[in-house]
């Protein structure tokens, strides 16, 4: 489902990118034409029919575009007293169930070691949004913190925001923003790795295209609970493992650590204390997401 071609040195032919990656609003309109004329059929039906109810939220969005215009009449915000007219009875390809199925084989090539051979240039990447357009950018930083190469670039997403799906939307413009620095040696991801429900989040489908050492960093954890004995870098456990950790500093509130792919928690969570000065975000992530910010303002 996911696969973008690699390079010889490890880098997604950009004008690939976005072609291999699943288009969710035409599986979206292959449904709504399997609804009969005498008919209707309500946002959860429709998400399940998809693979995953979870999608429910994405589906009314989707629903908003003029593209879909002329099947409005035909989905209802929940059914009435007469649940003979509501259509469940959708075939066809369950296009996040594929997708699921694809981010639990891509966990399993995740690699967790603590042989890091060097850190001396830390990577971020982070994108911003207008509708559809994702504005991605990747700042590369030396150990003391001062930017030696930058790129940003902008593309058009076809996927929208669903939880523990966000590597389908956002990774496409994330690579392709990483295709076009001059290298790094550790890359920090706006998103989770391994402390995702199926094991690839973000940052671990972005390490595994890019076959670096890569962290992921997040606001709030998506899964697990955080250690009760707390402390500077406090597990996060989910179905019995660490996969990830809290991060936390003497003010404000914490981070979430969690392997990408090709690095382990305490390496990961030791960079991320080392690269947090302030703010929200460890400073190559903090950098990336102005960077992605300041194109996006310029394109309005």
């Amino acid at each position: 489902m996911f696969r973008l071609p690699i390079h010889k040195k490890g880098r997604p032919l950009r004008s690939q990118v976005v072609d291999l990656c699943p288009d969710f609003y035409s599986a979206l309109l292959a449904l709504l034409d399997q609804i009969p004329d005498d008919m209707v059929t309500v946002p959860v039906l429709l998400a399940s029919a998809m693979g995953d109810p979870v999608a429910e939220s994405a589906v009314k969005e989707a629903l908003k575009r003029e593209m879909f215009h002329s099947y409005r009449e035909r989905v209802v915000p929940k059914p009435d007293s007469s649940d003979s007219h509501i259509f469940s009875g959708f075939r066809g390809k369950r296009l996040l169930e594929e997708m699921a199925g694809d981010q639990e084989e891509r966990g399993k090539r995740v690699v967790i070691t603590s042989l890091l051979e060097r850190d001396g240039l830390i990577a971020g990447v982070d994108a911003s949004y207008k509708g559809d357009t994702a504005y991605a950018a990747c700042v590369v930083m030396n150990r003391d913190l001062e930017i030696v190469d930058s790129a940003s670039t902008t593309i058009e997403a076809r996927f929208p925001y669903i939880p523990g799906y966000l590597s389908f939307r956002e990774a496409p413009g994330l690579l392709s923003a990483v295709s076009k620095v001059s290298g790094f040696d550790v890359l920090m991801v706006n998103g989770h790795g391994i402390a995702h429900p199926r094991r690839c989040g973000l940052a671990s489908s972005v390490g595994l295209e890019v076959d670096k050492p890569t962290i992921g960093v997040a606001r709030r954890p998506l899964v697990g609970e955080v250690g009760k004995i707390r402390g500077v870098l406090t597990p996060l456990i989910f179905d019995g493992l660490a996969v990830g950790a809290e991060v936390k500093r003497s003010e404000g509130p914490p981070i979430y650590v969690s392997v990408g792919h090709r690095i382990d928690l305490e390496i990961a969570g030791r960079i991320t204390r080392e690269t947090w000065r302030r703010g929200r975000l460890p400073e190559p992530l903090r950098s990336a997401h102005y960077e992605a910010q300041t194109a996006k303002r310029r394109d309005s």
